[in-house]
C-alpha cells in the first residue's frame, strides 16, 4: 500500500475544500436567481463562516435577514448602494470612532456585493456593539471577544440611517455622558486633521543634544503632519508651544523630558489611548450623584454634588520611583491641623540620614519620637548604629506639618490621602509630579468648605464656612467627621476632553503603555 505524505494530503484536502468552496459559490453567478434567493443562501452560518463572520455574529445577520425576507440593504445583484459606500467608509475609519481596526472584517474588492453587504452589516453591529459596551476588559487586561448589537437592534440602527448620516449614528453610541461625548467628537476631528501615522521617533532633550534642536523638532512635526516643510523657525516653535499644549505640557517651547516623550510618540499611540479613555467611561458604573473624582495624567481633583461640578482644583501626585495608586474609597472626615505619621520608608531613608549629621533635627521640624506610644528623647539615641529606623516619628500639627493645615480622610491599603502642603508654590507648575504617593490640593480650605456646605443638609448644626474658618483659628488638631461620607474615585486616563479640546496628558506612569500594546498586537 501506497503511502501518501502528509504534507500531500493536506495539500489536496485543501485544494478539495477551496474546489467545493468554488461550486458552492456558482449561484451567485446565476443571473435567474433573485438577490433574495442568493442572500438566503448566504445567510447560513457556514457560508458566513467561509466569509470570517463568527457564528455568534451570523446568527444576529440570519435573523435580521429572515425578517426581511432575504431582503438586501445596501445592494443589489451587481453593485453596493451609495449609502452603503457611505457607512462603509466609516467602518473602515473605526478608529476615528476609538474602536480598533482589528475588530473589523476587512473586505475584499473580488467579492459579490451580497457577500460585501453581509460583512458590512456584521462590522457594523459589532463596532455599535463595542461604541455601546466597550471593547478592552480592563481588570483582565485584554481584548474582549467580538460582540455584536441583536438583530432587533440592528434593525433600528439600520432605520435610522435612512435619517441621518453614519458619521453622526456612530458618535451618538456610548453612554449618557457629556465628557465621553465630546472626546468622542475631539477624537474624530483630530483623526480627520492629522495622518494617524505609525512612526515613533528617538529625539533627545536639549539638555542631552543641544545642536540644532529647532531642526529636529520641525522635523517631527512635518512627519506628524502639524508643520509644512515650507515653514520657518517662529513657525516651528509657535507649532511646538501647541503641540505642547495639546499634551498637557507647559508652553515654552524647550525640548524638556515630557515635550521629548510627546513627541518620540506616534500618532498611532497616541489615538489608541485615546480609544482606552474611551472604552474606560464606557465600562464605568454611573459615580453616585456626590462624589470626588480625580485623574492623576491629569493633575486635577474634581468635586461633585448634585451631579454638578462644585469644586475644582490642582493637585500634585506621587513621583515615577512612588506612584500614586488608583482606588475607589469614601471620605468620612476632615481633619483641621492634621498630625503627621511618617511613614516607615521615608523615616528610614530620608530622616535617619539627617539624624545621623543632626541629633536636633526633629526639633526642628516639629517631630516626636515614640516607641510603643511612649515618647522618646531623640538626643539620648545613639543614631549611628542604626541603620534602619526603630521609632515611630510624628510631625505635630501647624503650618511646618508636610501635610498642610487640613486632611481628607478615607481608608484604603496604601496609606494615601488628599491633603494641604506648606509648598505651595509647586502648583504653579504644569507637570507636578512630585509626592511621595499622597495627593497634595491647592486650595484644601475652600474644598473642605464645599464638601461640608453640602453635607450640612440634615445637619443638626450645620458647619458653615464661618464655623469652620473659627475652627481654623483654633490652630490645633480638630477632625470633623462627615454625616455622610463622600465616595473618592481615584483614577487613571492619561486623554481627558474639555468642551471645546482634547488634551493628551502624558502616561507619566506609563500604565497605558502595555495596554496599548496589547492592542497592537491583539489578532481579535
Amino acid at each position: 500500500m501506497k503511502i501518501i505524505p502528509l504534507f500531500l494530503m493536506f495539500f489536496l484536502l485543501f485544494a478539495c475544500a477551496y474546489k467545493q468552496a468554488e461550486v458552492e459559490k456558482n449561484f451567485l453567478k446565476d443571473k435567474k436567481l433573485s438577490a433574495a434567493s442568493k442572500l438566503k443562501q448566504i445567510a447560513t452560518v457556514s457560508y458566513l463562516s467561509s466569509l470570517g463572520i463568527s457564528e455568534k455574529v451570523s446568527t444576529t445577520l440570519i435573523k435580521f435577514y429572515s425578517e426581511r425576507g432575504f431582503k438586501p440593504v445596501f445592494s443589489n445583484d451587481s453593485t453596493i448602494s451609495k449609502k452603503g459606500m457611505k457607512l462603509q467608509a466609516e467602518l473602515n475609519q473605526s478608529l476615528y470612532y476609538g474602536i480598533p481596526n482589528q475588530r473589523i472584517k476587512s473586505i475584499k474588492e473580488n467579492l459579490h456585493p451580497l457577500e460585501k453587504e453581509a460583512l458590512m452589516l456584521a462590522n457594523f453591529a459589532v463596532i455599535v456593539n463595542d461604541l455601546n459596551l466597550g471593547f478592552f476588559d480592563f481588570s483582565a487586561k485584554k481584548v474582549k471577544a467580538i460582540s455584536t448589537i441583536s438583530h432587533q437592534e440592528l434593525r433600528l440602527k439600520i432605520k435610522e440611517l435612512d435619517t441621518i448620516p453614519a458619521s453622526k449614528l456612530l458618535l451618538k453610541q456610548g453612554p449618557i455622558d457629556t465628557n465621553y461625548h465630546f472626546l468622542a467628537k475631539h477624537l474624530y476631528n483630530y483623526c480627520k486633521k492629522y495622518t494617524i501615522d505609525t512612526t515613533s521617533f528617538s529625539l533627545k532633550t536639549e539638555k542631552e543634544d543641544s545642536i540644532n534642536v529647532l531642526e529636529r523638532v520641525k522635523k517631527v512635526l512635518v512627519s506628524k503632519k502639524y508643520l509644512s516643510e515650507e515653514a520657518d523657525s517662529a513657525m516651528t516653535i509657535e507649532t511646538l508651544k501647541a503641540f505642547q499644549l495639546e499634551n498637557g505640557i507647559g508652553a515654552d517651547a524647550k525640548l524638556g523630558f515630557n515635550t521629548v516623550k510627546a513627541l518620540n510618540e506616534s500618532t498611532y499611540d497616541k489615538v489608541l489611548r485615546a480609544s482606552l479613555a474611551l472604552d474606560k467611561l464606557r465600562s464605568q458604573a454611573k459615580k453616585p450623584s456626590k462624589h470626588v473624582r480625580i485623574n492623576l495624567p491629569e493633575f486635577k481633583l474634581y468635586f461633585f454634588s448634585d451631579d454638578t461640578l462644585r469644586s475644582e482644583h490642582r493637585i500634585i501626585i506621587g513621583k515615577v520611583t512612588n506612584q500614586t495608586p488608583e482606588l475607589v474609597s469614601n471620605i468620612n472626615r476632615i481633619t483641621c491641623y492634621p498630625f503627621w505619621r511618617v511613614p516607615y520608608s521615608i523615616a528610614s531613608k530620608e530622616i535617619l540620614p539627617d539624624l545621623k549629621r543632626n541629633k536636633n533635627y526633629l526639633a526642628k521640624n516639629h517631630y516626636k519620637l515614640y516607641s510603643k506610644e511612649k515618647e522618646v528623647d531623640p538626643t539620648t539615641i545613639n543614631w549611628s548604629k542604626y541603620s534602619s529606623f526603630p521609632f515611630q516619628v510624628v510631625q505635630q500639627p501647624g503650618k511646618w506639618n508636610s501635610l498642610g493645615l487640613v486632611k481628607f480622610e478615607f481608608s484604603n491599603s496604601h496609606s494615601v490621602y488628599v491633603h494641604d502642603t506648606p509648598t505651595r508654590g509647586l502648583f504653579n507648575n504644569t507637570f507636578r509630579s512630585y509626592s511621595h504617593g499622597c495627593m497634595r490640593c491647592e486650595y484644601p480650605q475652600e474644598l473642605a468648605k464645599t464638601i461640608l456646605k453640602y453635607d450640612s443638609i440634615g445637619r443638626k448644626q450645620p458647619i458653615t464656612s464661618e464655623i469652620f474658618d473659627s475652627i481654623m483659628k483654633l490652630e490645633r488638631n480638630y477632625p470633623i467627621p462627615l454625616k455622610n461620607s463622600v465616595p473618592i474615585f481615584i483614577e487613571y486616563q492619561s486623554v481627558v476632553a474639555y468642551r471645546d479640546r482634547m488634551v493628551f496628558y502624558i502616561d507619566l506612569y506609563n500604565r497605558e503603555k502595555d495596554l496599548v500594546a496589547i492592542l497592537k498586537r491583539e489578532s481579535y
